[in-house]
């Protein structure tokens, strides 16, 4: 061990700890761990113990943890070449490659904030998030000639500074762990997407409470830790894209990129040939996967853990998972979290999950759960209260707490005895039936237990008698012939009569989704075909 890599080994060992004290963030009483790093830029500093590993993986291009740095620092320049400073919001507007992840820590090292603009947005919501976030620089594959526009720096700009070979010492600015680090949208699925502030102890604190829950805090690691192949098929520009990437940076791991958007082929061929070990994935993209034609043809013995965001696995998902992948028997984990609460607020895996339907696991170690309001049953609205909270919404005075610093997550669950979690539902996703309440998740797992049922999403439908009714759409199994009538049975043999479907589009097409995979429930309303009628 040289002295540089001795001196890090050292003040990664001081910064970071397991232990547990009672704090004050955004002026509210909070759990915080002790002793932890105070900017993201300490991180990049930590993961220098393991330069000499290869880091990134795009097609052909491979990065080493030495390279990235250097890449970081040449980027580095080239943004103050253009006129960026600390404080300055720079926005990244693109799809998943390495210039996007050495940008985002370039933006870091000079003081600035990372917006994470979504590559999906139409020009009108681009636009839009221009007009409210109103960032120095752009970064992006989209390059605009209007010059009403910031202005735009292409990734192949960036490209081009990393390939550079001129020597730029690696020199990042000092910040206050509240100060903003990143600007991340939500996923806009009850309407126009709005652009929260996280700051480096909020981004730090949930990475750090992961890092715990996983056991691999950077200061518990020896030299020889072996790092994990991971697949990332999130969005960069998605909290659990930053999550994923971070984790693997400290620990020494390789994070593998796809060439393009979602595909379940490069999928399995990239686990095939860089080994994957780890697959941080959602529900669809699983489902997707293993249902493709030629899955058996490709050697994906490698993987042994799949960690899932978004609502409890469902059953079936979870045996199909284990038949597929055995390695994983005791690794399908699940998360549930919130991007107002900074990220990640409850998460299990194995037999704790499996002997609990709709559980999401334990919340993590800083994060406290309460119920509010619950009923009969103990279910109300899930509430919490985070270090990793985050600042508010950019333009909206609004908190996103209350005056003891919990925040209303809209979903509907409950805790039993042993401290384990249920997600039931969303307070907001609920139809509304001639008076009756409808739960769509309860809708949606019926349908979803039918042999020729891939996906489906229950919607509110305007009806002219009863208010609202119950649509459901369907994608079908390829080569499925179930008819709409089929359903109808198969739904009404498990829901009360008002529950049943009475409006049904099926098709072999994927469902419209947001970047974090999950149904865009007002898009599958706004698509819902004309001719589909009524039963």
């Amino acid at each position: 061990m040289n002295a540089m890599t001795s001196a890090i080994e050292s003040s990664t060992i001081q910064r970071w700890g397991t232990g547990i004290v009672r704090g004050t963030v955004n002026h509210h009483p909070c759990r915080m761990y002790d002793i932890r790093p105070k900017s993201l830029c300490e991180l990049l500093i930590d993961a220098q113990r393991w330069a000499d590993r290869t880091m990134l993986v795009q097609g052909d291009r491979r990065l080493s943890g030495a390279q990235h740095v250097v890449a970081v620092a040449r980027t580095a320049k080239l943004l103050r070449a253009h006129g960026a400073r600390s404080g300055d919001r720079i926005m990244l507007l693109g799809f998943n490659h390495i210039e996007w992840l050495v940008a985002f820590w370039a933006i870091q090292c000079i003081g600035a904030t990372a917006v994470f603009g979504n590559r999906w947005w139409s020009d009108e919501e681009t636009a839009a998030a221009f007009t409210l976030i109103e960032p120095s620089i752009v970064l992006t594959d989209r390059l605009s000639s209007d010059a009403s526009e910031p202005a735009h720096v292409s990734f192949e700009t960036v490209r081009h500074a990393i390939d550079d070979i001129t020597d730029v010492p690696f020199a990042p600015e000092s910040v206050d762990e509240d100060a903003p680090a990143v600007i991340i949208f939500t996923s806009g699925t009850t309407g126009v997407a709005k652009g929260i502030v996280m700051s480096h102890r909020s981004v730090i604190a949930n990475i750090q409470n992961l890092l715990v829950l996983t056991g691999r805090l950077p200061s518990a690691l020896p030299a020889s830790h072996a790092g994990t192949v991971s697949l990332m098929t999130m969005p960069l520009f998605h909290l659990a894209g930053l999550q994923i990437q971070i984790m693997n940076l400290l620990s020494g791991g390789t994070l593998v990129f796809l060439e393009g958007r979602f595909d379940a082929l490069e999928v399995l061929r990239l686990i095939e040939r860089e080994q994957v070990r780890a697959w941080g994935s959602v529900p669809t993209m699983v489902s997707r996967v293993i249902h493709h034609d030629d899955f058996a043809k490709y050697d994906t013995a490698s993987i042994a853990s799949i960690p899932m965001g978004g609502a409890a696995i469902p059953h079936e998902l979870r045996a199909e998972i284990a038949r597929a992948f055995p390695k994983t028997q005791k690794r399908v984990g699940n998360m549930y979290g919130l991007t107002e609460a900074g990220g990640v607020l409850a998460a299990g895996s194995g037999k704790d999950l499996d002997e609990r339907p709709q559980c999401v696991g334990k919340p993590l170690p800083t994060v406290e759960v309460r119920i509010s309001n619950p009923n009969l049953d103990g279910v109300g609205e899930i509430m919490a209260r985070t270090p990793s909270a985050t600042s508010g919404f950019v333009g909206d005075p609004t908190p996103i707490d209350d005056a003891d610093g919990w925040i209303a997550t809209g979903d509907l669950g409950r805790l039993d005895g042993d401290g384990y979690l249920y997600v039931v539902g969303r307070q907001k996703d609920t139809i509304i039936r001639g008076g009756e309440n409808i739960a769509s998740v309860h809708v949606e797992r019926c349908i979803r237990t039918h042999p020729d049922v891939l996906e489906a999403a229950v919607v509110p439908l305007p009806h002219a008698d009863l208010g609202e009714e119950v649509g459901a759409a369907v994608v079908l199994r390829d080569g499925a012939t179930v008819s709409a009538a089929d359903l109808t049975r198969h739904a009404a043999q498990h829901l009360a009569k008002f529950e049943v479907p009475t409006r049904w589009w099926l098709t072999y097409d994927a469902l419209p989704t947001n970047a974090s995979g999950k149904v865009v429930k007002r898009d599958v309303v706004q698509r819902w075909p004309r001719d589909v009628s009524s039963l």
